[in-house]
């Protein structure tokens, strides 16, 4: 079986060249570059995986209310079965990641190779404890990174003098905590997106107009297993809660970010563009380190581990992982630097079908 972007002739040259030795083939489709590599070149013993666009299908519930597909949760339940490390890693704050695994049934949620990475790498937390966590609370802190005053300072000013909501992702009492300053005038689409996020509609005095919620919305959301707030645009104040990571919602996340590195140092803060806002995060400090740190923690080389996601905050880690999948869906971008794209999104059981393809080929060690 040839991976999805092989086509034609190309399946002829693929032929001639060893499967565990063959350089990436760039391959042109559309305007995306792909890139193909038949099988790795090591063994693999960690899977990491993006949630939203990749391991998830798109839903409209709140996160800590989602599922994976049965698909995807059994292909990782079979691989923790042969000793393989499974890593969540994503933007999301780990009480909408923990929920999630949770849901994938007590072997996964309480395995001893089931690690999972927040705010884009910046906290790492282990195995369970307690089989009734379901927010992660058990878990033990490996990574925790917070933001620089400097960093503070600097997205309060942009945000000050351009109008945007800042998002603080902090932890208060052991419990992951979002707080909102300043305010934003969603479209029909940002606000539904925020609801699917859990973060709606207390963000924004004009979101209640925008979208009709459905009728149990607030009370749904009053569950949510982290606290809620609205605090004023101010840096002593922010700074007091030592956040992981910092979000400044505008219509323009391109522009935005390119007037912020005008005046920002690297060694400040790291920018990640967002769908309409732009993060910002520890310096150095991305899903590949926080996968870097999980396998050099586990004795893991970075060339055996496999990594699939789709959007910008993915692009280093399916560079630097040994065997990065792009899905269907991914940006160009993405596509660029990973070793194979899939055929599937996120909505075809992608990354479910893409890890049978490697067991089949049998890429995992213990095989």
């Amino acid at each position: 079986m040839w991976p999805c972007c092989v086509r034609g002739s190309t399946r002829t040259l693929l032929s001639r060249i060893s499967s565990t030795k063959a350089k990436k083939i760039r391959l042109l489709s559309g305007s995306a570059i792909q890139y193909s590599k038949p099988v790795p070149d090591r063994k693999l013993k960690l899977v990491a995986t993006d949630l939203d666009g990749t391991f998830m299908a798109d839903g409209r519930d709140p996160p800590w209310l989602q599922k994976p597909t049965e698909r995807n949760a059994a292909v990782i339940e079979k691989l923790l079965d042969l000793g393989i490390f499974f890593l969540p890693i994503s933007g999301r704050m780990i009480a909408n990641m923990a929920p999630l695994v949770r849901s994938m049934g007590e072997s996964v949620a309480m395995s001893k190779n089931t690690y999972i990475a927040g705010y884009n790498g910046a906290v790492v937390v282990g195995q369970a404890q307690d089989t009734s966590d379901l927010v992660g609370m058990s878990r033990p802190r490996l990574v925790t990174t917070t933001l620089s005053r400097e960093a503070i300072q600097h997205a309060v000013d942009a945000s000050t003098a351009n109008n945007y909501l800042l998002k603080v992702y902090f932890q208060r009492d052991g419990l992951c905590a979002l707080a909102s300053c300043g305010d934003f005038n969603y479209s029909p689409e940002q606000a539904k997106f925020f609801y699917c996020c859990g973060e709606y509609p207390y963000d924004s005095d004009h979101a209640t107009s925008k979208l009709t919620l459905p009728e149990d919305a607030r009370t749904i959301l009053a569950t949510a297993p982290y606290s809620i707030t609205r605090m004023p645009m101010d840096v002593d104040t922010i700074a007091s809660l030592q956040p992981f990571k910092l979000v400044a919602l505008t219509n323009d996340p391109d522009a935005a970010m390119h007037d912020a590195r005008q005046s920002l140092a690297p060694t400040t803060a790291d920018l990640v563009r967002g769908h309409f806002w732009y993060e910002y995060m520890p310096p150095a400090m991305n899903k590949s380190s926080g996968l870097r740190w999980v396998a050099t923690h586990l004795g893991i080389d970075m060339a055996e581990c496999v990594a699939f996601g789709d959007n910008s905050n993915d692009f280093e880690m399916l560079r630097d992982a040994g065997y990065g999948v792009a899905m269907h869906n991914a940006r160009d971008d993405v596509k660029a630097v990973a070793a194979k794209v899939s055929q599937y999104t996120n909505n075809d059981d992608g990354v479910g079908r893409e890890l049978e393809w490697l067991l089949e080929h049998n890429a995992f060690v213990g095989q």
